[in-house]
């Protein structure tokens, strides 16, 4: 994980970003590790991802998007994310 590149804004940003997503996952009842949340924060700064909320929920894993899976009827085919 490469962190450096940052500006000191940014890394303030960061700490707010992970102080707010610490507390809503306490707030939810999940218990998602701080280094879990870190990696997942950098990964989306890394790609330039700045805005606040974003951040957040990729740092929640919110972003991630379900795994596509196919399921084979007599029917036919059914595709869905779960």
């Amino acid at each position: 994980m490469n962190v450096s590149g940052y500006s000191a804004n940014d890394i303030k940003l960061f700490r707010a970003i992970l102080d707010a997503s610490m507390a809503e996952s306490l707030a939810c009842g999940a218990d998602i590790p701080l280094d879990l949340m870190t990696m997942r924060l950098f990964k989306a700064a890394g790609k330039g991802e700045r805005d606040p909320r974003r951040l957040v929920a990729a740092v929640l894993g919110l972003d991630e998007k379900p795994a596509e899976r196919s399921y084979t009827f007599s029917a036919g085919t059914f595709s869905a994310g779960i």
